[in-house]
């Protein structure tokens, strides 16, 4: 395949005959994404950054190249003024290329989609550089952790009525410190998903101090529901996870090292910062079989798949 070169661009007269002037710039530039520490061409999202409006702060690390037209020799000590197409992206540019004619300048934006970068300095041809912005990779890893909701299944009391339900279900998963009054929603025998409505009149404590049951069955209120219902979405095991949004958008899309791709459709008044809560479903038995797993507690890479 043929390589070209671009040394300069001009406006020419379409006149017939007409004197045409052409200027070459004495310059050219070349600018090429920086790796970041995984390897690849993906912007970060730095652990400092937070959201704003929903929206997580791309960083993206570029290098501009300086070099004369004639002879393609280093363009040290020159000042390179360079801009995006998007008024909104910040771009940090040192004053000067260094003594190789180069200088690494920065571009941060909460925008998705394609930024142009162009210069503005006289004397220097640079061709269009695009950078699209969608994935990031996240600067720190996050720890994994999982939680579900309870099961009737794994409960073993005596069958009562709850005001809203319409058939009996086990006291201890209707009342108990373990059942649904707590984890606010629990998986009935028939599959049916019962939600808390309301709880008032607070908990009864054990000898340790601990809650074990509500002080009154009458001032807790229940409803059916069609499934567990998160902060942002309703959540599904293999689907969704709770998370800070303030590092994470609510809503958004990402890939976990080792786990897959999962959905921010949940949060936890535990779950800040670098944490993602995995949901794993309903019962004890996924709570085994996550915790015999090799991600539970650990740290991982996490992707931001910009959606």
């Amino acid at each position: 395949m043929a390589e070209f070169l671009l040394v300069g661009t001009a406006v020419t007269n379409s006149v017939t005959s007409s004197l045409v002037q052409v200027q070459v710039d004495d310059l050219l530039c070349t600018i090429t994404i920086v790796p970041n520490e995984l390897g690849d061409s993906l912007p970060t999202i730095q652990k400092a950054s937070r959201t704003l409006n929903n929206k997580v702060l791309y960083h993206l690390k570029l290098k501009a190249r300086l070099v004369q037209r004639a002879g393609g020799k280093p363009a040290p000590g020159h000042v390179l003024a360079l801009k995006s197409s998007r008024p909104g992206d910040k771009l940090t540019v040192p004053p000067k290329t260094d003594d190789n004619g180069e200088l690494v300048f920065t571009i941060e934006t909460r925008e998705k989609g394609e930024a142009v970068i162009t210069t503005t300095t006289q004397g220097v041809t640079l061709a269009e550089f695009k950078v699209t912005f969608k994935e990031a990779w996240y600067e720190e890893k996050f720890k994994i952790t999982g939680y579900n909701v309870c099961d009737e299944a794994d409960f073993t009391g005596t069958l009562v009525d709850g005001t809203g339900l319409d058939e009996k279900h086990k006291e201890d998963f209707l009342f108990g410190a373990a059942g649904v009054p707590l984890q606010g929603t629990g998986k009935g025998t028939d599959g049916r998903y019962i939600r808390l409505q309301s709880f008032e009149g607070g908990w009864h404590r054990n000898a340790r101090g601990n809650r074990d049951h509500v002080n009154m069955q009458s001032s807790v209120t229940f409803a059916y529901a069609d499934g567990v219902i998160g902060s942002f979405n309703p959540v599904s095991a293999n689907h969704s996870i709770a998370v800070d949004p303030h590092v994470i958008p609510k809503k958004g899309k990402v890939h976990i090292e080792s786990v897959g791709e999962r959905w921010a459709d949940d949060r936890g008044s535990a779950i800040q910062n670098y944490h993602i809560d995995n949901f794993l479903g309903a019962g004890k038995a996924v709570v085994t079989a996550w915790t015999k797993g090799e991600v539970n507690g650990t740290q991982r890479r996490v992707k931001y798949l910009g959606e």
